[in-house]
């Protein structure tokens, strides 16, 4: 786990923002992080990622697939069926 990790994707809410600031690298994560799978991309390699966010202060981390398949993970690594934080987030998305 080195270096510096960051998430494709991330949602903050607006207290959130006001407490991270306008930074580079933020020092907490956002409340969700989404990571965006692509080719050559290693079950490891996300599975280290998702650690990382969570053990950061992340609230849920989103995956997605490499076909628009949405993945939801929340406290203690669980799978979820769907975001708790936006439950009205589909769980596939079309791509382009």
């Amino acid at each position: 786990m080195d270096g510096v990790k960051a998430a494709d994707v991330a949602c903050a809410s607006p207290e959130c923002m006001r407490e991270l600031g306008n930074r580079v690298c933020f020092p907490k994560s956002p409340e969700i992080c989404v990571e965006v799978l692509s080719p050559s991309n290693t079950d490891a390699e996300i599975n280290e990622k998702r650690e990382l966010y969570f053990h950061a202060g992340a609230r849920e981390v989103w995956v997605c697939g490499t076909f628009g398949a949405m993945s939801f993970f929340g406290p203690a690594h669980a799978p979820l069926t769907h975001s708790g934080l936006c439950p009205s987030f589909p769980t596939h998305i079309e791509l382009r």
